[in-house]
Formats: structure tokens, sequence, C-alpha cells
């Protein structure tokens, strides 16, 4: 394998891993939250890159003003999910396994609902920055590349943050360790529950549009773009929502520099066997047990 080689698969590594980790970090943020395996995090991204789509192409919003409907639309998705579907299943008592099944369910109705909207056409959204191309090294990145691993960057540390030094975010926090206790001292448990569904919601359609520039989006990506994420969020610890960056760039990594070295045909099936690897060496996941309590 020469530089140059080498130097393309770690940039093209990083631009995907950067959206396998948006999705991980959406799945982990609810599972944290709520305790819930959302299968349906891979089809936020489908609805969010639709939504934007159908504003900029049909509507003929401004790019903006797209982005944030499709964003939004992701949000408002998994706040429906959890006020029609969990709170009342959490009422009647339902278990995790019951949850899961939900989840698929809702995964292959919101599938059917963009084949039926959108139609099975893929679809494309413009590139930040153009057809522009920048020069790192020896590799060659779209600008738009730049771009999408810039914002989940800032979209990452922002939410850090958030659970971090906000009131709202620490009485999740709190919410998801102890649900009890924290509603002993006046933490609305539920409205916490609500918001890990609207956060999740949101980082899966913006994975959906950043990503639709450089893959056409379609009704039938959701579940792929699931298990990639849930893969990453696995690979960091799944109680430890930014375990999932650490687990998305690792994943994007090793199927770039795999299709270097394998035929194409053989690019998940390589990727795959190595993380079953990983995970039998560091069953924990990458970031050990101690990464299994960040967050």
């Amino acid at each position: 394998m020469n530089a140059a080689l080498f130097s393309q698969a770690v940039a093209s590594g990083i631009t995907n891993g950067s959206v396998y980790a948006l999705i991980g970090l959406g799945l982990a943020v609810v599972f944290k939250g709520a305790r819930i395996i959302n299968v349906t995090q891979g089809e936020f991204a489908v609805v969010g890159a639709l939504m934007a789509v159908l504003c900029l192409q049909r509507l003929g919003w401004p790019y903006p003003a797209a982005m944030a409907a499709g964003v939004a639309s992701g949000a408002l998705t998994g706040l429906f999910i959890d006020w029609a579907f969990v709170r009342p299943m959490l009422r009647r008592g339902a278990n995790e396994e019951s949850f899961l099944l939900l989840t698929i369910g809702l995964a292959f109705t919101l599938s059917a609902a963009a084949l039926y909207f959108g139609g099975r056409s893929a679809h494309l959204l413009p590139a930040l920055g153009g057809e522009g191309i920048v020069e790192l090294g020896a590799a060659t990145v779209r600008t738009h590349a730049l771009w999408l691993v810039a914002i989940a960057a800032v979209v990452v540390l922002a939410l850090r943050w958030f659970y971090r030094h906000t009131l709202l975010g620490l009485s999740i926090t709190a919410a998801s360790s102890d649900a009890p206790g924290a509603a002993t001292v006046g933490v609305d448990v539920a409205a916490c529950r609500r918001l890990t569904f609207l956060l999740g919601g949101g980082l899966g359609a913006i994975a959906g549009i950043l990503v639709t520039p450089l893959t056409a989006m379609n009704y039938h990506m959701g579940i792929a773009l699931t298990l990639k994420g849930f893969a990453a969020a696995i690979l960091g610890g799944l109680v430890n929502p930014f375990g999932a960056i650490v687990g998305g760039l690792v994943l994007g990594l090793v199927e770039s520099l795999a299709l270097v070295v394998f035929p194409s045909g053989y690019k998940e099936v390589v990727a795959m066997a190595l993380l079953i690897l990983i995970m039998l060496l560091m069953p924990y996941g990458i970031l050990g047990r101690a990464g299994r309590v960040g967050g």
C-alpha cells in the first residue's frame, strides 16, 4: 500500500466514520436516557434527508431553511415515537424485549413511509462548499467532506457541553443513572426521556443530511445506517454516548483500509470480522470499563 492510497483511505474513513459516529451517538443517547435500543435511528437519517430534499427541490426553500426543516422533522419523529408508543408501553410495564420489537416494527413502517412519499429514486442534496476539492497531503478530499467532519465535531462538542454544564443536561444524566432518586429531588424523568428521543431524532437527521451530498439517499438506507451506528455505539460502550464517536471513527477507518487491501465485495465482511475480534479482545468496548461510565 503506497502512502497516497493510505492517506486517501484514512480521509475517506474519517468522513464515513463521522456519519457512523453521529448515528451511534443518537442511538447511545436514547439508550442512556431510556434504556431502549432504538432500531429506528437510521430511519431518522432517511426522514431528515428526504424532508430537506422536499423543502429544497419541491418547495424552493433556501438551503439552510431546508436543512433546519430536515433536522426538525427527525427530532419531531423521535418525539412522536416517545409520545405515541413508548409512553403507553411504559404505563403497561413493557420490558426491554417489547421495546426492541416496537422499534423494529417502527423502522419498517418509517421505511415504507419514505418509499410512499419519496419514491424509489435516490436523492442527492447539494454539497456544502460546492464541488470543490482540497489537497490534504497525499489525499484529495471534497470540500463537503471537510464540512461534514467539522459540523459533526461541533455537534459532539455542543452535546457534551449540554450534558455537563446545563441544568437540563445534568437532569437527564441523573434521570438515566437513577430515575427514582432523580424523581425524589424534583427531576421530571418523563420529560428527560422525551428529550432523549428528541435529541436522538435530531442527531440521526443531521447525519442523514450531511451524508446525502456524498451518497444518494433512498428509502431502504435506514437499516444499513442503523447497523453501522449500532456497531459504533457497541465499540465505544453503549451506555457512554461519546464512546460512539470513537467507535464510529474506528469502524470508518477499518472499512476504508479493508477496501484498499481486499476486493470491494469483501469490505463489509472484513470490517465486521475485525470488529468481532476487537470485541473479543475488549468486551467492554474500546474505552474499557471506565469508558462505560462516561458521558
